[in-house]
């Protein structure tokens, strides 16, 4: 009788526990339908190509498929074998994770600055103009903007003189020979040390303002009457935004830098092959434009595969020791 009864109430609590799920889901069902073609889009090209990775384990033969081809030599880890076993790998590594830590080092707190000066902006419509332009370089392709850069600093090599034609030259180059600064046109494209700069300044341009929604959207949220508070007790403009704002969107910028350094790896290959060229492969060779060249370039799409995996488990792992040092230092984590 003990036993029956037990499953009578173990039935009940069950029956209870399905129609308050329901009863949930009908009050969410607009929220679930607006969540279904972001599910919809991550399970079509985030989670089935997850399969296709096996070809990272394989001598891929497209014509008899992925799942026919013979396996790799070292018990399937031969690519990733060949891939450490590159002269250059350990180049390409250095030129992602430099390209990435410039990136952090720049990027992210000039848009924590941006965001903390357009919060202090106090006339409306000035605030508004200010967002609306800084945001508007993300929505700039990057072919665009590689245009751009061409445009700006390439170079004929024109020596200045007061006969000189400056029309051949990128308009940087017009602007410094006009002054005097050079004697000769420089093709900065063309000069490996300065990749790095080209690079960084031109995504800071194109994504400071972009990357600044997030803390505008956190400022927003904070009490006003703090700030009311702190000014009867005569702190500065500076001492508020210090004490105040930073400190309450700080789990923000921790949460937020944990996800960066996630992607330290991960940097895209866009950009970087429409700036580099051969004469700057020393510097603009990264894993992505590698895996490109490879893949897409030479049809080795198996070695490719083996690459990004190899990529994506750093960036994984990455993630991982990023948020422990969080929890540690800060108490704030992603999980």
């Amino acid at each position: 009788m003990k036993q029956k009864e037990m499953t009578e109430k173990k039935k009940r609590s069950i029956s209870a526990w399905w129609k308050n799920e329901m009863t949930k889901l009908g009050r969410n069902k607009f929220l679930i339908l607006l969540m279904i073609p972001g599910l919809i889009y991550f399970i079509i090209f985030h989670y089935i190509p997850i399969g296709g990775l096996i070809i990272a384990f394989k001598n891929y033969k497209p014509g008899i498929g992925m799942f026919a081809s013979p396996w790799a030599s070292y018990g399937g880890f031969g690519h990733f074998v060949r891939f450490l076993s590159t002269p250059d790998v350990w180049k390409y590594i250095w030129n992602t994770i430099a390209l990435s830590l410039l990136h952090i080092i720049w990027l992210f707190p000039l848009s924590i600055i941006l965001a903390l000066f357009i919060n202090e902006i106090r006339n409306v419509h000035f605030k508004k103009v200010v967002q609306t332009v800084s945001y508007l370089p993300h929505f700039v392709s990057v072919a665009a903007v590689a245009g751009m850069l061409t445009l700006f600093l390439s170079s004929q090599g024109t020596q200045a003189g007061p006969d000189a034609n400056y029309m051949n030259e990128g308009i940087l180059n017009q602007i410094l020979l006009k002054m005097g600064i050079l004697k000769e046109g420089i093709s900065f494209l063309d000069k490996a040390d300065a990749f790095r700069t080209i690079y960084i300044a031109s995504d800071v341009w194109q994504s400071i303002g972009w990357s600044a929604i997030v803390y505008i959207a956190a400022l927003s949220g904070i009490d006003q009457e703090l700030y009311e508070a702190a000014t009867i007790d005569g702190a500065s403009r500076w001492q508020k935004m210090w004490h105040i704002s930073v400190q309450l969107i700080k789990p923000t910028i921790v949460l937020l830098l944990v996800m960066q350094v996630g992607k330290i790896m991960s940097l895209g290959s866009d950009k970087a092959l429409l700036l580099q060229r051969p004469v700057t492969y020393t510097k603009s060779q990264i894993l992505s434009t590698y895996v490109y060249n490879m893949g897409i370039g030479k049809g080795q799409f198996d070695y490719a595969a083996a690459v990004g995996l190899f990529n994506s488990i750093i960036n994984v792992f990455l993630v991982i020791m990023a948020n422990v040092v969080s929890k540690k230092l800060t108490e704030t984590s992603l999980w």
